[in-house]
């Protein structure tokens, strides 16, 4: 990894200095061969997570434990912290090579003990232990993978390029929980015995195809520089405990961890409440399945246009701004649907334009956490966003569900929950929502009146006044200027 020293630069001297002659930098094609091995390992490692929340009732019978769906998707936000840790240390330590093989293989490993603990010889507790030791090494996995967006952005893309990839690469972990909604409840839809490992083997498949696949990732870094801020003469990356505290320390980071962390804790309390909430008021499994795909389909098309429009503009925090509010009216909206039947055209229309402004949010929150903490490395700003979504994501599901109160009668007789007549056995998740939409409110608030960034990773490549060209047949030796 190249070095780079330990302060902003004196951007006015080093501008004079450059005036003569400006630097070349170059766009190497295998850049995009390494994000769609990003974006596969993103999206296989979705999949394994929410591969039971679509189909939560048909868990708790195979598996024979009523807490089984809430174990295997929560055991990926608590993994996620201190395995978080250890990734951003590994990856800015290492390289995004090392990183990459070993998120390939937890998840490929993990998958295979899902498919294996799914057997249907097996008694009901060895399958659900031994599912859920899969689950487990899958969670170990997710950092790694999650973490690698922000570092290949950062080394492998041209400026006007980074948040399209940022975005590219992201997304393809909410577009594996879209295919897991809209598909889970056509393989699992009854209690037959081989439904559960058709649909582990069925994930299992992206898993393998990204081991293979990653073995052609043969190294970190292309053979020059693609920008300006990974070819520093006088800026150093600070150490990995250095880089902690300098984020910790930032209001604008910290800011930042408010906004996208809560956003990302409550759209991971939205995965897990949502199938629930709705076959409640009598909404059907496919109907779920589909909304919660609309979800995260809308999600793909907003951060998409916005992922565009920042690489172009640089206006992040004014995008950032906008959507989060639009998302919060969404999410209002939502929150009053689903407290009615048969009101389908609500709450898709709700959830559509959540998910486009609502993720829109997340890959420039990403590249902003780059931006606001530069030159800190790239893993440690977006793990430490990460991380903070999670633990607010295990916070919030645990709210919601205390706040869960028993069906009432009129409920028992539309809900398609579960063969039951026993309110207990179907919660009703009025209040449970409610306190959802508060705290959205409450975040949108916060984030608009407090967060006022500095770019200083783009303050920097304009004082550099960086040229990129795609690779020529033969690359140029790299050029550096004194300071």
């Amino acid at each position: 990894m190249r070095g780079r020293k330990a302060v902003l630069p004196r951007c006015a001297s080093l501008s004079a200095n450059m005036d003569a002659e400006a630097d070349t930098y170059i766009a190497y094609p295998k850049r995009w061969f390494i994000l769609a091995v990003v974006v596969l390992l993103n999206f296989s490692n979705a999949m394994t997570w929410i591969t039971y929340a679509p189909i939560s009732y048909f868990t708790k019978e195979y598996f024979g434990n009523t807490n089984a769906p809430t174990f295997y998707n929560s055991v990926f936000m608590v993994l996620s912290i201190p395995c978080g840790f250890a990734a951003m240390w590994s990856i800015d330590k290492h390289g995004l090579r090392t990183g990459c093989l070993i998120g390939v293989v937890c998840n490929l490993i993990g998958n295979v003990l899902r498919v294996l603990g799914a057997l249907s010889f097996l008694s009901k507790p060895a399958r659900f232990y031994t599912v859920l030791c899969g689950q487990c090494i899958a969670a170990c996995a997710q950092p790694f993978i999650m973490f690698l967006t922000t570092k290949l952005a950062a080394f492998w893309f041209p400026d006007h390029q980074r948040a399209l990839a940022n975005t590219l690469g992201s997304m393809a972990n909410p577009l594996g929980i879209a295919v897991m909604y809209a598909t889970a409840s056509l393989f699992v839809n009854n209690s037959h015995p081989d439904a559960f490992v058709l649909l582990n083997g069925i994930v299992a498949i992206p898993a393998v195809i990204a081991a293979a696949l990653a073995f052609g990732v043969t190294s970190s870094v292309p053979p020059t520089p693609a920008s300006a801020s990974t070819n520093l003469v006088d800026i150093e990356t600070p150490n990995f405990v250095e880089g902690l505290r300098r984020c910790i320390k930032s209001k604008s980071f910290l800011m930042l961890s408010v906004g996208i962390g809560g956003g990302l804790g409550l759209f991971n309390a939205l995965y897990n409440n949502l199938q629930p909430a709705l076959c409640v008021k009598g909404y059907s499994d496919s109907f779920s399945g589909g909304i919660g795909a609309l979800l995260i389909v809308s999600g793909l098309i907003g951060a998409a246009v916005s992922g565009v429009y920042v690489d172009k503009t640089k206006k992040f925090e004014e995008t950032m701004k906008c959507c989060f509010c639009v998302a919060g009216i969404a999410a209002c909206s939502l929150t009053i649907a689903l407290q009615y039947v048969n009101v389908h055209w609500w709450i898709a229309l709700s959830i559509f334009v959540f998910g486009a402004f609502g993720f829109a949010i997340y890959p420039i929150g990403l590249e902003l956490g780059v931006e606001v903490s530069f030159p800190v490395a790239e893993a440690s700003s977006s793990g430490l966003l990460i991380i903070a979504g999670q633990l607010q994501g295990v916070l919030y599901i645990i709210i919601t569900g205390f706040l869960t109160r028993d069906a009432t009668p009129r409920e028992m007789e539309v809900q398609t929950c579960m063969k039951t007549s026993d309110p207990k056995d179907v919660p009703d998740w009025q209040y449970a929502f409610i306190a959802w939409n508060v705290i959205v409110v409450g975040l949108i608030v916060i984030f608009v009146a407090c967060f006022w960034p500095q770019y200083r990773r783009t303050q920097y490549e304009q004082a550099t006044r960086t040229i990129t060209t795609e690779r020529p047949d033969t690359p140029p030796p790299q050029h550096e200027q004194e300071v």
